[in-house]
């Protein structure tokens, strides 16, 4: 679970290994730009990193605040229980300002009449008062007035409907006003609101939300960043008003801007690096299970590097190095006789586990779909049947090649192409030996043991729970 505690006061120079900061950078020149860029959305899938980002951008705004912003975080994940976004957002502004300071009282002063007025009936329910619907909902006040419009009488829906076009002018008049007071308010601190979570909020909620904002704080020095997962945010549209409707024009009216939290960083060398991998370093490094040696390991860095992570989520990588932690746990050290290379195994049967339960099975069965495996690995059959080939293979063996070498006995279909002839056969697998050698590879009955061992431990506990 999202610590959001922990999470709020962090800080780009306190950890950014995402190398983010220039975005966040970016954006806040955005924000102090003449450019209308609100409401804007920092769009990123789930498990991305979004909220910590979030607050380390509002941090960052505050550090630096030459504009004499007020900075507002709202959780609406927290806050869609309440069943009013409006509330929500005029709290959060608000709170911006002392008990005591005549801007916070003058701002709920004007506030009120406009929630007191959309938070009772309202307009829907009086036009179903007004039809003979939603008779639950209806005041007991106002219960015996239903016996007229059964009887047919045409006074009480005709009072129902002057009454709910005051209602309505009413409601205008008190909107004009709590805008013109949020503008008022925002003339000496321009405001700036971060809604955080509202891809995982009830539909209902959600669209409020992004009604309350297009509808109430559009207004001059008020700017909105909406933090979410857009795709998801689409889909609760679609849920709300239903398949045929065109999730992406609905959402894109309220929006100017979008930035896309990217999934890879530049590395040393300037090369593109996943953010998947670059986090599984640090979680590994972070650990107070896993020990030193493995840490030091530097073969398991390379095994992310050859997966397709695109579908894990930074908190999928968190449960890869919770399965590692376990099998640490539940490791039986006195019967270690290749620890790198078991580290190699341990690691990667981690990532199966996580990431394709049914090449799971089939190395269990000893029976892997050679395609399944390659597509899993992203490597392709190995020709070292001839001199060149062979040598070039075997001089710079990569962990990638490891595992098609030790699965080879596993596969349905060899996936290696090795020299016809019986002779140039065996000088090729003593060739084999000795390039395993640097992964202190002890013997295929030993990793066929180990191997056995991290998959039963795996399958003993639901770990990713």
């Amino acid at each position: 679970m999202t610590d959001y505690n922990l999470m709020k006061d962090f800080t780009f120079d306190e950890r950014d290994e995402f190398t983010r900061k220039p975005i966040a950078e970016k954006i806040i020149k955005l924000l102090d730009s003449a450019i209308d860029v609100s409401p804007l959305i920092i769009d990123g899938k789930w498990g991305t990193g979004k909220t910590e980002f979030c607050f380390k951008l509002k941090n960052l705004i505050e550090a630096d605040n030459t504009n004499d912003y007020k900075v507002g975080y709202v959780n609406a994940f927290q806050a869609d229980h309440a069943n009013e976004p409006l509330l929500t957002l005029i709290a959060e502004v608000a709170s911006f300002y002392d008990e005591k300071d005549d801007k916070r009282k003058n701002f709920i002063k004007n506030a009120v009449p406009y929630l007191r007025l959309i938070s009772g009936i309202g307009l829907k329910a009086g036009l179903g008062f007004a039809f003979g619907r939603y008779a639950a909902d209806i005041p007991d006040a106002l219960a015996d007035g239903m016996e007229e419009i059964k009887d047919g009488s045409k006074s009480l829906i005709d009072q129902s409907l002057e009454s709910m076009i005051k209602d309505q002018a009413e409601a205008e008049k008190n909107l004009s006003t709590l805008r013109d007071a949020l503008s008022d308010i925002a003339y000496t601190n321009p405001i700036i609101l971060l809604i955080d979570e509202l891809d995982r909020c009830r539909p209902d909620f959600a669209v409020a939300m992004l009604e309350t904002i297009k509808h109430v704080f559009d207004v001059e020095n008020v700017q909105i960043i909406l933090v979410t997962n857009a795709d998801q945010l689409k889909a609760t549209i679609k849920h709300s008003y239903g398949n045929e409707t065109d999730s992406n024009s609905y959402l894109y009216k309220f929006f100017k801007y979008q930035i896309n939290l990217p999934t890879t960083s530049k590395g040393a060398e300037n090369q593109a690096i996943d953010n998947n991998d670059t986090y599984f370093r640090k979680v590994v490094q972070d650990s107070k299970v896993i020990p030193h040696t493995l840490k030091d390991n530097q073969f398991i860095y390379e095994i992310p590097k050859f997966l397709d992570l695109g579908e894990l989520s930074l908190r999928n990588i968190e449960q890869v190095v919770r399965c590692i932690e376990t099998l640490i746990v539940f490791e039986d050290k006195d019967k270690s006789k290749s620890p790198i290379a078991e580290e190699i195994f341990m690691v990667f049967l981690s990532f199966v586990y996580m990431m394709d339960k049914e090449l799971l099975n089939q190395i269990v069965t000893r029976h892997i779909n050679s395609t399944k495996f390659s597509n899993f690995t992203n490597s392709s059959r190995l020709d070292i049947s001839h001199p060149h080939s062979r040598s070039d293979i075997l001089n710079d063996l990569s962990v990638k090649h490891l595992f098609l070498f030790v699965f080879d006995g596993y596969f349905i279909n060899s996936f290696l192409d090795l020299p016809s002839s019986t002779i140039e056969r065996q000088t090729m697998q003593r060739h084999i030996k000795i390039s395993l050698g640097k992964y202190d590879y002890v013997s295929d009955i030993h990793n066929d043991e180990y191997i056995k061992q991290v998959i039963n431990n795996l399958l003993l506990f639901d770990i990713i729970k």
